[in-house]
């Protein structure tokens, strides 16, 4: 009878461990879930162009679906306070733009980009200022000419109180001394068709975002704020800032950084393995024709060049926005740790601080 039950407890665990052996081994992450890419603002901006470009890149080399959805409002802090409320295992992400540089001064969120966030950079934006092809501006000069003999008749879209398209307006204005109304919408893409609709004087969105428009005669480009002018294909010139503003030209290129980010104690594994697949996917023909197509300037970033980048951002928008006193910056830099520019390579990297990835 011993031996019965030797024989039976043997073949129990025998056929146990080959029901063991035939099932698939448990997957690494992403553990065929999908991923959420949850976007800051809404759909037909940049960010919205660029994350759901770079999510479509990455699906293969991480190997499960990645669903970009348009979370906007409050300058991007809405949709960072939602992935910041998710588990930080990989499965959501924040398709933002500039490491979310303005949201602490604002007073949107305590979140530091560096501290809190791991952020990847894909590549850069470049601002534009353009309006109808029946406005009398021909040029950025004659709309500058206008706003001095006309303080705060003239009207400009941007894409959020505190925004970046308010900030180089606001650059805009401060430099050439005129006083003109900003208007704020909730993205570069609808502050662009607020000038269509006739809402504004002039759009101060991306170039990316009026490019159409220019391109099929609907707008007309004041100028860009870049180092050199642009030629279309058409042969159409866009100036650069620069030639109206002097001033302004150690300023440019000025525009967006277009980013992805996890919660920052998302496990370094996990991480790195979102940096292979970023890497790749912005090196990607596709990708690169995209960037191309819309003006787009590529610069990859990952790790401490990110992290660098990130602080580096916050540290020059955070004391532009306090210093010119722009509506709704509520909180001064000093007060949060944020460096002054002109100190900010005496402090990185600051004390404590410890690179997530290479």
């Amino acid at each position: 009878m011993n031996n019965i039950k030797k024989v039976l407890i043997l073949t129990t665990a025998f056929a146990f461990a080959t029901i063991l052996l035939l099932q698939p081994a448990h997957a690494e992450w992403p553990d065929n879930k999908p991923i959420t890419a949850v976007i800051q603002y809404k759909a037909g901006g940049g960010t919205d162009t660029m994350t759901r470009a770079y999510s479509a890149e990455m699906e293969s080399p991480i190997g499960t679906t990645i669903n970009a959805v348009n979370r906007p409002g409050a300058l991007g802090a809405l949709a960072m306070d939602f992935v910041w409320q998710k588990p930080s295992d990989g499965h959501w992400w924040l398709g933002g733009s500039n490491f979310g540089k303005q949201l602490r001064v604002m007073g949107h969120t305590k979140l530091s980009p560096w501290k809190d966030w791991q952020y990847f950079k894909a590549g850069n934006s470049i601002q534009g200022f353009a309006v109808r092809t029946d406005s009398p501006f021909k040029t950025l000069g004659d709309f500058i000419e206008a706003a001095r003999k006309s303080p705060g008749k003239y009207k400009v879209s941007n894409s959020g109180v505190g925004g970046l398209w308010a900030e180089g307006i606001s650059m805009l204005a401060n430099a050439a001394k005129i006083d003109i109304k900003q208007v704020p919408y909730k993205g570069g893409a609808p502050a662009a068709l607020a000038l269509m609709q006739g809402e504004v004087d002039v759009a101060g969105s991306g170039l990316h975002e009026t490019i159409e428009f220019i391109r099929s005669g609907k707008m007309r480009n004041l100028a860009i704020f870049a180092k050199d002018p642009i030629t279309l294909k058409n042969r159409t010139v866009l100036q650069p800032i620069g030639k109206y503003v002097p001033a302004l030209a150690a300023a440019a290129p000025f525009g967006g950084y277009y980013t992805l980010a996890v919660k920052r104690d998302t496990p370094v594994p996990i991480i790195e393995k979102i940096a292979a697949a970023f890497k790749e996917a912005c090196n990607s023909p596709k990708f690169e024709g995209l960037l191309n197509k819309k003006f787009f300037l590529k610069d990859v970033l990952v790790g401490e060049a990110a992290d660098k980048a990130a602080a580096r951002a916050e540290s020059t928008t955070a004391w532009l926005l306090w210093d010119l006193k722009v509506e709704g910056a509520k909180v001064n830099p000093a007060d949060v740790g944020i460096p002054r520019p002109e100190d900010f390579d005496k402090w990185w990297p600051p004390e404590g601080y410890k690179p997530r990835i290479k």
